[in-house]
């Protein structure tokens, strides 16, 4: 056992419940010796073709609107080693009490200042594999879910087998 054997941390197989599995490379949280939340994962290639079709007018929701306590950083990265600015994918984000929506189609950092709403998360489209990074100034991570900014129509188009996992953690009522 070496002294700084804990310093490096191996990514392990984890299970994420959601509509689209993706490969998580690590998710730490609420470890000694950490002051921020951090999560990375893949995102994969899928075929848009095959996603449910919605009713008119109603929005995808992707990782619903929510806020976090602390300022939160997320990293989008191309897997293109050619051309890495390109992302591969088309990801939709929203921002702001208006939920002013961006469409990001390359390699980028997104700051997000503690209290700002924001979601409506999705990827539209993703044709090669790229990168996720989130980081969230504080451990462990906080998260309030603005289900006020949703439809009910919106609401019901969410997956049953995800819903669960769209907790409050670490707000106060």
């Amino acid at each position: 056992m070496g002294k700084w054997d804990d310093c490096i941390i191996l990514s392990e197989s984890m299970e994420y419940p959601a509509a689209r599995p993706l490969p998580w490379l690590a998710r730490l949280d609420d470890r000694p010796g950490f002051t921020c939340s951090y999560s990375i994962h893949w995102n994969m290639p899928f075929d848009e073709t095959a996603k449910p079709k919605l009713p008119e007018g109603v929005r995808e929701v992707g990782h619903p609107p929510h806020m976090h306590k602390e300022n939160e950083i997320l990293f989008l990265l191309g897997g293109d080693p050619s051309d890495p600015y390109d992302l591969g994918a088309e990801v939709e984000m929203c921002f702001g009490p208006e939920m002013e929506k961006h469409v990001i189609d390359r390699s980028c950092c997104i700051r997000i200042p503690g209290g700002t709403p924001h979601g409506f998360y999705h990827v539209n489209r993703c044709t090669r594999p790229w990168l996720f990074v989130e980081v969230q100034e504080a451990s462990p991570k906080t998260e309030k879910f603005l289900w006020e900014y949703l439809t009910q129509e919106e609401i019901d188009s969410i997956p049953e087998n995800v819903r669960p996992f769209w907790q409050d953690v670490g707000f106060d009522d």
